[in-house]
């Protein structure tokens, strides 16, 4: 038996519409109520982890026992795992507010896909089904290492602090599961999954750049049809701005407008080919150090996520995009640029001579000589109030 494509689209489509109503609605409330009032951020955060992880919780129930029953294997009813706590909530949420307070909603989004993956988990163990992470769209290099181990029984592999591994918002990766040992999901080919690991000689950043490199085009067609979408059409208006130009108009980092700023920007500078090269001469600086720079801030995944463990990249950040944009037209560069520069080669450093080290730590011990986040605050901080003064 092989679950068909549409059947399986359908599923995944459904359960993505869950998380990301979760984050919509995180978005919307912080758009409104802003992050002073912690208790307040938690209540509604906790409150959408509940209703929105019950949710997905029930339809992977649903397609659990669906699969059983297609398989002529009878399963005592689902169950929907436990849904986060809390405490579980709180410190997911306080994590991202202290590191990166845009992708609050992202952590929403988490959270809640979380339980349709616990919940597929749990019950798989029960009934001694097997399982397999099933990859979708443009799947990420750790998505492509979890699909190559193929199918396989519940072990201490697949879980992490009692929940299953590497979860994350923006995926439409979903875990498949069969009982006769025979049965798949059309496309699924955890060979060709398995072949592209050992390629990359196990490196998840050589695997994210060569899947990139492969699926550049296919990637670009994508984003060219999101364009139609609402969303894309309030991205393409910015993009028309003078703003992507220079961001002047840009005074608080934490508005919608930042955030827009920061995303498109970002995904600029990945397809710039001489960034590196007209920062590394308006500074005078090894151009070799600006791409190991540029790596580091906007292609790799050199973050370990406080909240999975995992790595991922960096999310995006309006004042370093700004910045950036600066060094590299060579127009208008402020101090804080220049420290952007200093700071992430020593946080590199720091990082590469202490590879426990956590990032956090190695940020601090670099802002101690190289402090861009106070800099950059303050520049945002002056423009702020030559704005109202107006």
């Amino acid at each position: 038996m092989q679950i068909t494509e549409k059947a399986w689209v359908e599923y995944i489509t459904k359960m993505s519409q869950i998380s990301q109503k979760a984050a919509d609605l995180m978005q919307s409330w912080v758009q409104k109520n802003g992050l002073e009032n912690d208790k307040a951020l938690l209540d509604y955060a906790y409150a959408l982890s509940q209703h929105y992880g019950q949710a997905i919780g029930a339809l992977s129930c649903q397609m659990y026992e669906a699969t059983a029953a297609a398989q002529g294997v009878i399963v005592p009813t689902a169950e929907v795992a436990d849904l986060p706590d809390y405490g579980e909530v709180a410190k997911a949420v306080k994590g991202t507010k202290k590191q990166s307070p845009n992708n609050i909603p992202g952590t929403l989004a988490r959270l809640v896909k979380q339980v349709g993956a616990d919940t597929t988990l749990k019950n798989a163990e029960r009934d001694g089904a097997q399982f397999a992470w099933v990859p979708h769209g443009d799947t990420c290099a750790f998505c492509i290492t979890l699909a190559s181990r193929g199918w396989q029984y519940k072990s201490k592999k697949a879980m992490r602090n009692g929940h299953a591994e590497h979860i994350h918002a923006h995926c439409d990766c979903e875990y498949a599961v069969r009982f006769d040992g025979k049965s798949t999901v059309a496309g699924y080919d955890p060979d060709k999954y398995l072949e592209e690991y050992y390629d990359a000689n196990g490196d998840i950043n050589e695997m994210r750049r060569k899947r990139y490199a492969q699926n550049k085009d296919a990637i670009n067609a994508r984003k060219r049809e999101l364009y139609a979408s609402k969303k894309a059409e309030k991205l393409e208006k910015l993009r028309r701005s003078d703003i992507l130009i220079s961001g002047a108009r840009i005074t608080d980092l934490n508005s919608a407008e930042a955030d827009e700023f920061a995303e498109m920007y970002y995904e600029e500078i990945r397809h710039f080919s001489t960034d590196s090269k007209k920062i590394a001469d308006n500074l005078g600086k090894e151009e070799s150090d600006i791409r190991k720079i540029k790596a580091y801030l906007f292609e790799d995944d050199s973050l370990i996520d406080p909240d999975t463990g995992e790595s991922r990249q960096f999310d995006p950040d309006c004042a370093i995009a700004q910045s950036w944009q600066r060094l590299m037209n060579g127009k208008d560069i402020k101090p804080h640029d220049k420290t952007l520069i200093e700071h992430e080669l020593l946080e590199m450093k720091i990082k590469q001579e202490n590879p426990d080290i956590d990032h956090v730590k190695a940020h601090e011990l670099a802002s101690e000589k190289y402090n861009y986040p106070k800099e950059a605050l303050e520049y945002y901080g002056n423009l702020k109030k030559h704005k109202k003064s107006q």
